[in-house]
């Protein structure tokens, strides 16, 4: 090579590394296309295929390959919070939307070649600490459950999402696109949840259906319980104003948009009040958040409507029967509320609490207190069935309706203590970024961070009360929130420095 440049043989070395990699990419493509076609499936052998063409792709073009993963991870969110359950169970079993983008996003990630500066920092080895037990409390359990222990092992595997958002967007520098994207959801988002809700209660039986069998899924199929969570995402979002703050300029157009926001937001938190008890407490948990740490002028605005509606309610008895037990009411919504803490006098609303309690308690004694405390019962295993809640092992209901009570049933007492660390450590570094940037005057910056709070604190509270982040709509929705909290934490550290004399927001790329 004595008759090659010095920059002609880097290009030759860079060629030859390239060359190797594509040939490994295709004998590992070529075998798992094999062991696809000898199962006959065919929908995997196509996936395949799929995964074979973004990895190479992904070799040679990784800044186009990570925008473009980016980009199909927001449109797979946003179908999870219009659509709900529905949409987890496209294409068709074997495969599912989620799992497709899980694996998608980590040759993105690999396709990287080197790793990037979320891996560096502490809270994202806090999260690798949470995977790692994970993992060592399902392999164990494969040989004997197979698919199930890997379906029970999603409230960590799906952490996966979070380090590859949190990567992603600190190398394509797309982290002040996002509140400015998610602004643009919003009213379309508050339109469909009542017509949505209503649709799923009076014409469920003429919605397309999903999945037959012991669980009807159909398209859509929103849980009001995934719905709050969103509901309160959003109202911190407009509490904060983060839909001026991320917007040029301020005109009447906007004003008139945030007063139908509102009013939407209201209608659809009405719905949802009456309708379920966890997801009442997840909005009043986000909405407290930012009214401790953050008092608005935009409460007056929400105060107002509230009221009115409210009013209205009562004294001209509003009551909307859709068929069920429980009904669109102010009554409902009272109902609701008291029975959260004990003696409502609806015999339903006070059953499933004590139920619901009282499984609780076994869990917390058979590890706390008993043989499970190290291990947990690991992954795999039906936990409705084996805690004598539920009367053969293949009911749909395998985790007790609290995701934090799972993480200590399956894993033991050292895996629950890792989970409250590494959720504690996250919220006290978003609560120390937002004081750090409101003292430097970074006021997007700030807003941010809290409104991030906010919403992983409804996470947090609708996983006390549902099966929901042991689900794709639920699941990956968090732990892509938790990557974009990591995210922004990282550059605020990366920038931190130049505070003392630039005080805009974050150059919009």
């Amino acid at each position: 090579m004595a008759g090659f440049s010095r920059k002609s043989q880097m290009a030759f070395s860079t060629v030859k590394l390239d060359g190797i990699s594509v040939v490994r990419a295709v004998a590992g493509a070529a075998i798992l296309t094999a062991c696809a076609a000898v199962h006959w499936q065919p929908l995997l052998a196509v996936f395949v295929a799929v995964a074979l063409f973004v990895g190479t792709f992904a070799l040679f073009h990784s800044r186009a390959t990570q925008k473009g993963f980016l980009f199909v991870l927001g449109v797979l969110l946003a179908g999870y919070a219009f659509l709900g359950k529905g949409l987890a169970y496209l294409p068709a079993p074997p495969i599912f939307v989620g799992e497709v983008a899980l694996g998608l996003g980590l040759l993105v990630l690999v396709a990287g070649g080197r790793p990037g500066p979320a891996l560096r920092l502490p809270l994202s080895w806090l999260l690798v600490a949470f995977a790692f037990l994970g993992v060592i409390r399902t392999v164990p359990y494969l040989d004997e459950y197979g698919v199930l222990a890997l379906r029970d092992a999603v409230i960590w595997g799906y952490a996966a999402f979070a380090v590859i958002v949190a990567q992603l967007l600190l190398e394509v520098g797309w982290l002040p696109r996002v509140p400015r994207i998610y602004g643009r959801c919003v009213p379309w988002f508050l339109a469909w949840v009542p017509i949505a809700f209503l649709i799923q209660l009076l014409a469920r039986d003429l919605l397309p259906v999903l999945s037959a069998g012991s669980q009807r899924v159909t398209l859509p199929d929103l849980k009001a319980g995934d719905i709050s969570v969103h509901l309160a995402g959003v109202g911190a979002y407009l509490l904060l104003d983060l839909h001026k703050i991320s917007s040029r300029g301020r005109n009447v157009g906007m004003v008139i948009m945030q007063w139908t926001c509102w009013i939407g937001w209201l209608v659809g938190g009405f719905m949802i009040a009456a309708w379920n008890r966890g997801g009442l407490l997840a909005m009043i948990a986000g909405f407290v958040v930012v009214l401790a740490l953050r008092p608005s002028r935009g409460l007056a605005r929400v105060a107002f409507l509230a009221v009115v509606l409210a009013t209205a309610s009562f004294v001209f008895n509003l009551e909307i029967d859709v068929g069920y037990s429980r009904k669109f009411s102010a009554e409902q919504v009272a109902a609701n509320l008291k029975s959260v803490v004990g003696g409502s006098e609806d015999s339903q609303l006070e059953g499933t609490r004590q139920w619901r309690l009282q499984w609780w308690r076994e869990i917390i004694q058979y590890t706390v207190f008993g043989e499970h405390f190290w291990l947990g019962k690991g992954f795999g295993i039906n936990l409705a069935y084996d805690d004598r809640k539920q009367a053969t092992p293949d009911a749909p209901l395998r985790s007790p309706h609290n995701g934090h009570l799972t993480v200590l049933a399956r894993m033991g007492v050292p895996g629950f203590a890792l989970w409250v660390l590494l959720q504690g450590a996250f919220a006290f570094a978003l609560l120390r970024a937002h004081f750090l940037a409101r003292r430097a005057r970074q006021e997007w910056w700030a807003r941010v961070n809290l409104w991030i709070l906010a919403y992983w604190t409804a996470f947090m509270v609708n996983g006390m009360f549902d099966v929901f982040l042991e689900g794709p709509q639920g699941g990956i929705w968090f732990w892509s929130l938790f990557g974009f909290g990591i995210a922004a934490l990282g550059m605020q550290k990366r920038d931190r420095k130049s505070w003392g004399v630039a005080q805009a927001s974050p150059t919009r790329t």
